[in-house]
């Protein structure tokens, strides 16, 4: 490929971008494509929202992955973590709270669990795309369980 070859293809000049601004455009994209999978799962009622819903559905065994609020108290959700790592449910955090409940179509939610295995595995899949530290990564990667149903994470 030529030198400066793709610019000129676009006839636009290309400015070059920094690790950072890279992370932060791809936090963005990430956390729309979650608000809009989020949507799509409350349209087809695919999610519980809340604590005590939440709750409901790992007791039913009915849940496939917990998200969390990035910002949400340890307190609000210490709980509902132990819980969903002692039934083997996935617990993600993205998010913050007034997002979760926006993408709900209601009040801020410190927590949200989707109950569509398929819902689940692409929300899992597009939060895996965001870049974070490594030590971050192995220490997130640690506590998983391969096989069947994900570990608390």
């Amino acid at each position: 490929m030529k030198r400066n070859e793709f610019a000129r293809c676009l006839k636009v000049t290309l400015a070059p971008m920094t690790v950072e601004a890279l992370e932060g455009l791809i936090r963005e994209r990430v956390s729309r494509k979650v608000v809009a999978l989020l949507g799509l799962a409350r349209r087809a009622r695919k999610v519980a929202s809340g604590a005590e819903a939440v709750e409901s559905a790992m007791k039913r065994h009915s849940a496939r992955l917990i998200l969390s609020a990035v910002d949400a108290s340890e307190g609000s959700v210490s709980k509902l973590r132990t819980l969903a790592a002692g039934v083997g449910i996935a617990w993600m955090q993205a998010l913050g709270k007034e997002e979760l409940g926006a993408a709900l179509g209601g009040a801020p939610r410190a927590c949200v669990a989707v109950t569509d295995p398929y819902f689940a595995g692409a929300v899992m899949s597009v939060l895996e795309k965001i870049p974070v530290e490594m030590e971050t990564r192995e220490a997130a990667w640690s506590g998983h369980r391969f096989g069947g149903q994900s570990g608390a994470l």
